[in-house]
């Protein structure tokens, strides 16, 4: 593969495990220098090792994205280490299952924590070291588009970080930076298996779903080119096309998912 990021510092959070790992790979690959973020500091260190392995660069930093004083030292020694920060991918982020009845406020309020002032305070202590060419990447999921029975929380937190992108992107775009939104639809990661639980509910069918690595694709493609808004497959836009078309007919579809 080409180089085609050669020369760009990419802060890819959540990248202990899943999209984020896969993402992190995915950049390296294409050149860039990546900074690792997440929590888990022992995989963290082992990415990095397997990277520069491989004649890429990367610098394992622990980070809690939604302390906010985590997040700006994170940033700072990535600009330390590497003199700027080109890109920026929020993709931390904490799944939350149960009925909208049943939710406990504060489980509520740390999945916000995590899913909205995560990718906030990422930002904010990125934007200053951005020049032109920025590109600032925010992993949301097709239920952000059309909220699901019994991920209500989950999918509530995804919507308000479309929002937010969506003002982000007018803000900055006179200063030459991109906001570029990601929708995944079902992802073969642990996701699911590590998200908070109201109760011991059926979660319901889902789809096998993508593998990481696809989605980090289309991450590395828009870290490349930018972009407004971008579905993994065919089926995610169609999905998300289909319940603006028709919302009552995808309510009526979704009585199913929600019993039991």
């Amino acid at each position: 593969m080409q180089e085609t990021l050669k020369g760009k510092v990419a802060i890819v959070t959540g990248a202990s495990s899943g999209i984020g790992e896969a993402t992190a790979r995915a950049l390296a690959g294409r050149g860039a220098a990546v900074v690792l973020a997440a929590r888990n500091e022992e995989k963290l260190e082992f990415l990095a090792r397997e990277i520069s392995a491989a004649g890429g660069r990367a610098l394992a930093v622990r980070t809690d994205v939604a302390d906010e004083a985590s997040v700006r030292a994170m940033v700072e020694r990535a600009a330390g280490e590497f003199g700027s920060v080109n890109i920026l991918v929020n993709n931390a982020g904490l799944g939350l299952s149960g009925r909208v009845e049943e939710l406990r406020a504060d489980d509520l309020r740390y999945l916000f924590e995590v899913n909205l002032l995560g990718p906030l305070n990422c930002i904010q202590a990125a934007l200053p070291h951005m020049q032109r060419g920025g590109r600032i990447i925010n992993v949301s999921s097709v239920v952000g588009k059309r909220a699901i029975p019994k991920v209500g929380g989950y999918c509530a937190s995804k919507s308000a970080l479309n929002l937010l992108s969506d003002a982000l992107r007018v803000e900055v775009a006179e200063r030459g930076i991109s906001v570029t939104s990601i929708y995944p639809g079902t992802t073969r990661t642990s996701f699911r298996d590590n998200s908070r639980r109201t109760k011991d509910e059926e979660r319901g069918w889902r789809p096998r779903g993508v593998t990481p690595e696809r989605v980090a694709e289309k991450i590395s493609d828009a870290a490349e080119k930018g972009g407004r808004d971008v579905y993994v497959t065919f089926p995610d836009r169609l999905f998300v096309a289909g319940t603006v078309l028709a919302p009552g007919l995808f309510d009526r579809v979704l009585r199913s998912w929600a019993k039991g």
